[in-house]
Formats: structure tokens, C-alpha cells, sequence
């Protein structure tokens, strides 16, 4: 068992699919001692995105804070999330999350190894 704080975590930008004024922290992972899944946290600035992509894996969020629209391949929004929302994305499911308001939208990321 450990504990540690978020912010003693390092925080890495994230550009992958074309994604923009976003990072991650990887909080819980294999080197970590976990078995089964790994835990992120991602932050989206104003204006950022996570740029449409699709993983193996399915994704379990959880949203900490502020409000961003999930988006489907086909550029439809599916629905905008909120705080205290919970958000299942089924794997290879493609997927992308816009943040068009003035505050960061932050949220938890689970996903299981493969």
C-alpha cells in the first residue's frame, strides 16, 4: 500500500492524435505494483482537446472538474460532461473530448492492461 500527492507526480504534455493544451499524469501503473489496470489523470485547458483516437482497451472517467463535449468519429457530441459524471468507453470505440469553455476540465482514467 502507498500514498502519494498528485502534484509530485510528473505531468507530460499530451500531442498524441493531434491533441492540444492537454497533459496526464500517470498515477497508478504496472512499475507501481498494479495488476490489472492503470489510473491517469488528464487536464484540458481552454480550448484544448484530445484529438479523435481509439485504444484496445475500454476506458472508465470519472470527472473531476469542469464541463467538455465528447465527441464520436463521426464529429457528432454525444454528450458534454460534467463534474461527478462517469463516462464508459467501450474498446476500440473512437472518441475525442473538446474543451470549449473558459475553465480546465479535469478528469481520472482507468484502463485495464491487455
Amino acid at each position: 500500500m502507498f500514498r502519494r500527492k498528485t502534484k509530485d507526480i510528473i505531468e507530460e504534455e499530451v500531442t498524441k492524435a493531434g491533441s492540444t493544451k492537454t497533459t496526464i499524469r500517470w498515477l497508478i501503473t504496472k512499475e507501481d505494483g498494479s495488476e490489472n489496470f492503470t489510473t491517469r489523470s488528464f487536464e484540458i485547458k481552454s480550448g484544448g482537446e484530445v484529438g479523435l483516437h481509439q485504444h484496445p482497451e475500454e476506458h472508465h472517467i470519472y470527472v473531476l472538474e469542469g464541463d467538455a463535449k465528447f465527441i464520436n468519429e463521426d464529429g457528432e457530441i454525444e454528450f458534454i460532461a460534467s463534474k461527478d459524471d462517469v463516462i464508459y468507453i467501450p474498446p476500440n470505440e473512437s472518441h475525442r473530448i473538446k474543451n470549449d469553455t473558459e475553465e480546465t476540465f479535469k478528469f481520472i482514467c482507468i484502463i485495464p492492461y491487455l
